[in-house]
């Protein structure tokens, strides 16, 4: 169905709706439009708005957060390991581990370390837990 069609459509629908009301085609028109477009974009059909190739990219790498300097170079950042965050982590695997004793080792499923400096996962009696360390900043002035 073309555009034109959608929005002739449209407008018949209206009219058929509300037979008693004065109707401003102009609005209507600028509605069904939209209309239009909208159903356009949700089955992601190109239409004479969208982006080219190159803008598509650009779109991406802003949406990605990439880190760009001045010159457009892609900069890397590299995250400093937190040895301080790893001890805690593995303090608190070891600490679980011994906790289980013959009794518990029944209840729970397994322990399994899913970052060494962030989170701990394990089933206990048929639920799921997970433990996540974060490091706060330490507060300005």
């Amino acid at each position: 169905m073309t555009k034109e069609q959608f929005i002739e459509n449209y407008l018949d629908k209206y009219e058929r709706e509300h037979p008693d009301e004065r109707i401003d085609y102009e609005a209507l028109r600028e509605q069904a439009d939209c209309e239009w477009y909208d159903n356009e974009v949700d089955h992601g059909t190109a239409t004479e708005y969208a982006l080219t190739p190159e803008q598509e990219a650009v779109s991406k790498d802003l949406r990605k957060g990439r880190a760009v300097d001045a010159y457009g170079k892609e900069r890397k950042r590299e995250r400093k390991a937190n040895p301080d965050k790893q001890d805690i982590m593995s303090a608190l695997y070891d600490g679980l581990l011994s906790y289980l004793t013959d009794e518990n080792r029944k209840a729970i499923d397994h322990v399994d370390m899913t970052n060494p400096e962030r989170q701990l996962d394990f089933n206990w009696k048929g639920v799921s837990y997970s433990v996540t360390l974060t490091a706060h900043r330490p507060k300005k002035g």
